[in-house]
């Protein structure tokens, strides 16, 4: 898959260019965190290119499956779509805005091969189902949201063997806060080799903005 053809559009987020391949040194432990509202698992197999699948929150954790994979050689890939609400923006908040993964060493945590991420921006608000009863409901797909996949803002890697021991804030980006923030993770398209990842993300754990 390639989003090069994708990079024209404007991107959701003014975000400053930075590549987080490695743990903070001198995680910024001040501020006030923020959880995603919603996480979603988008896939491009054929069969599955127009479904999508909620990845939480489960109760009562209130905790989200962070999960994203690819097969060798870049094919069948299930990307990752979060959404963060209600981000409280100046007055009512205060910056900087920070995007960070709170990595913290979990029993249930699985990763193998390729952990390297890329987050993009996504353009707007995710699509929409409105259902026979009125009711609406969020469904971003593997072909709706290409069309709205903006620039690359970041990339991240979440640790493997020795290194999952151990506790980590690995910082991805700054950025300027927007009310609603959605982004898309994918496994790196630098090299042929599958890789895959699962981290129950939460309050306290996990993807969040952390500002102020």
């Amino acid at each position: 898959m390639l989003y090069s053809h994708l990079h024209f559009l404007l991107p959701l987020l003014s975000f400053s260019p930075i590549v987080a391949s490695a743990p903070s040194l001198s995680p910024r432990v001040c501020g006030t965190v923020l959880s995603p509202s919603n996480f979603y698992q988008i896939y491009e197999e054929p069969q599955f290119i127009n479904q999508t699948s909620g990845l939480g929150p489960f109760y009562p954790s209130g905790e989200f499956s962070f999960a994203t994979l690819q097969e060798a050689n870049n094919v069948n890939e299930r990307d990752l779509i979060a959404s963060f609400k209600n981000v409280p923006c100046p007055p009512q908040g205060r910056g900087p805005y920070e995007l960070e993964f709170n990595f913290i060493p979990d029993s249930r945590y699985r990763a193998s091969g390729n952990t390297r991420i890329d987050v993009f921006a996504i353009n707007g608000d995710l699509p929409r189902f409105t259902y026979p009863d009125g009711s609406v409901s969020e469904i971003p797909t593997w072909a709706t949201t290409n069309e709205q996949t903006g620039s690359l803002i970041g990339t991240f890697t979440l640790p493997t063997g020795a290194a999952a021991q151990s506790p980590a804030v690995i910082p991805i980006n700054s950025f300027v806060c927007k009310p609603t923030i959605n982004l898309r993770f994918s496994i790196t398209n630098d090299s042929p080799a599958a890789g895959s990842v699962n981290y129950f993300s939460g309050p306290t754990a996990g993807l969040r903005i952390r500002y102020g």
